[in-house]
């Protein structure tokens, strides 16, 4: 009997195809498949219940692992590593989150002005063997914590 892991949308903004993040590492699915979220409000929220794996000493990026094996990967903007102090987590490596927990602030503006790209992507970086994406309609506006951009059938 297969299972369906729903991922909801980690930010507020536009739901845009992989491949139009401007980074071959993400748009060539190098990483994994998912999508990208060019976001409108500085909060991102946990696309899905689980343990957080890795936090990124900056606090750009996030990963976090379900009971079930997917692993999710929440990268904010495109180099934005470089912007010292753009990232507050709100969580810690360890720590067990709910599906539209608050995981990060940041300053919008900011990371516009000084990111390569606000572009977020949101990348499942691994799933059981079996497990199929479906990303739902792009080119939408989508809510933090609370609308469906893809699912993952186990």
């Amino acid at each position: 009997m297969s299972s369906v892991v729903t991922l909801l949308a980690p930010l507020s903004g536009e739901l845009i195809s992989m491949g139009d993040v401007p980074d071959p590492v993400f748009a060539e699915g190098m990483m994994g498949e998912g999508v990208a979220i060019v976001p409108t409000a500085g909060e991102v929220r946990a696309p899905l219940s689980g343990r957080v794996e890795v936090l990124f000493p900056t606090g750009h990026a996030v990963a976090i692992r379900t009971p079930e094996g997917v692993d999710v990967l929440v990268h904010v903007g495109i180099e934005s590593v470089k912007v010292a102090g753009l990232f507050t987590p709100a969580v810690a490596e360890g720590d067990q989150v709910k599906a539209g927990d608050l995981l990060i602030t940041f300053d919008v503006a900011k990371l516009r002005l000084q990111a390569a790209s606000p572009i977020t992507p949101v990348v499942v970086t691994g799933m059981p063997e079996g497990a199929r994406l479906q990303v739902g309609g792009l080119k939408r506006t989508v809510k933090a914590g609370t609308d469906s951009v893809a699912s993952i059938t186990l």
